[in-house]
């Protein structure tokens, strides 16, 4: 895959539109975030309107994530619809004063005007497309905070640690009724 291929010109795109396919074998895109263990594939159609650019598709891999619980690592497939509208930078600058943001306006991406980076598009929703929080399984137990044991592996001998609440000292106080 070379990247500057997919770097396309806004006056390159004809009027019925520009599909692209690709695969980035290596993860180049993400590899910066994530390892993969599937290449990235994607399909794109890239269609003028007006002064923006309705960019469609859909992006497929497998990447590795290291769980927030336990730290292991496992994969995790991303089958992400494309779906985004690329509007010029120019625009932006128009708006002078506060806008309210409706749902349709977070589909928007901005762009120089000149041109479409369509890996950058790919690389943005296989990057949304991970979790808030990494879990190898719902049911994931973690570690353990005392010895470090992963707990899904086997559990340890270790007491759970208690702590001081800081509303403890509220314990102490005597309530006069009077």
């Amino acid at each position: 895959m070379n990247r500057e291929e997919l770097k396309i010109k806004f006056e390159d795109i004809p009027p019925e539109g520009l599909s692209l396919e690709f695969a980035d074998e290596k993860g180049d895109l993400i590899r910066d975030c994530y390892p993969i263990s599937h290449p990235i594939q994607a399909r794109v159609h890239l269609q003028r309107w007006g002064i923006d650019v309705k960019v469609t598709g859909e992006v497929k891999t497998e990447i590795v994530l290291s769980c927030d619980r336990c730290l292991k690592e496992f994969p995790f497939k991303v089958t992400e619809r494309i779906n985004v509208l690329l509007e010029p930078r120019a625009v932006l600058s128009r708006l002078k004063e506060e806008v309210r943001l409706t749902k349709d306006d977070l589909d928007v991406i901005f762009f120089d005007g000149v041109t479409v980076e369509v890996d950058e598009v790919v690389r943005e929703e296989i990057l949304l497309a991970v979790p808030m929080r990494k879990l190898c399984d719902e049911a994931c137990k973690g570690l353990c905070p005392v010895c470090g044991q992963n707990l899904n592996e086997k559990s340890c001998g270790c007491k759970p640690a208690l702590k001081d609440s800081p509303f403890a000292i509220l314990k102490k106080l005597v309530v006069s009724s009077g």
